[in-house]
């Protein structure tokens, strides 16, 4: 566990055709993990940024751009990846500028998360050979071909490797979330997030209704 007032640094994958909520539910439990201070003012112990090919508008497979910070080469020091998933992911497989990019990305980071088919992309790097990890249940055939070398788990609705974090689909991607803020700063803190988002989160991994 982190010290206590320590922040940690989240640096959130964008590319064209990524799924809103893969992006946005993660960094709502990130940005809702908090504590008082005696003055009345909140620490917040995740920082958030984003990083594409290239800073600007990104835009989603919803519709919805949105802003990268700072292009893969150019971000700052960050601790944990997050890769969300999308019908982009059809696409972004057969990049190899970008998966290099995103290996590279992989490598800087002290814990790598995935959200959906977010996972097939970090497959195709090779960084998630011979460890086990889970995706959405919709694309799973797909998903798997993207690895085979991958550990792949289809009951999950998450799983935690320690340093590759993966999660189920979507939705899937919050519990995920709430599970590594519980894991780096204390239940407590997961908790009082999912209370602040008035979530439901799923504790348990293996409580997966769509396997």
């Amino acid at each position: 566990m982190a010290d206590a007032l320590s922040v940690t640094r989240v640096a959130v994958v964008l590319f064209d055709g990524f799924t809103v909520l893969d992006v946005y539910g993660p960094v709502q439990a990130f940005g809702a993990s908090r504590v008082k201070r005696p003055d009345g003012t909140f620490h917040r112990f995740f920082e958030i940024f984003t990083i594409a090919d290239a800073p600007g508008p990104v835009t989603s497979g919803e519709g919805p751009a949105t802003h990268a910070d700072y292009a893969f080469a150019d971000a700052p020091a960050y601790d944990i990846v997050l890769v969300p998933g999308g019908f982009g992911t059809r696409k972004a497989v057969n990049d190899d500028g970008f998966l290099k990019r995103l290996r590279a990305a992989s490598e800087r980071a002290s814990v790598t998360t995935t959200v959906c088919t977010g996972s097939a992309l970090l497959a195709r790097t090779g960084v998630m050979d011979g460890r086990p990890a889970t995706s959405n249940k919709i694309s799973w055939d797909w998903v798997v071909q993207q690895g085979p070398r991958v550990l792949w788990k289809r009951k999950a609705r998450w799983v935690d490797d320690g340093t590759l974090v993966t999660s189920s689909g979507v939705s899937a991607g919050i519990d995920m979330t709430l599970a590594l803020v519980s894991r780096l700063r204390g239940r407590d803190v997961a908790v009082s997030a999912a209370r602040n988002m008035e979530y439901v989160w799923r504790q348990d991994p293996d409580d997966d209704p769509f396997a």
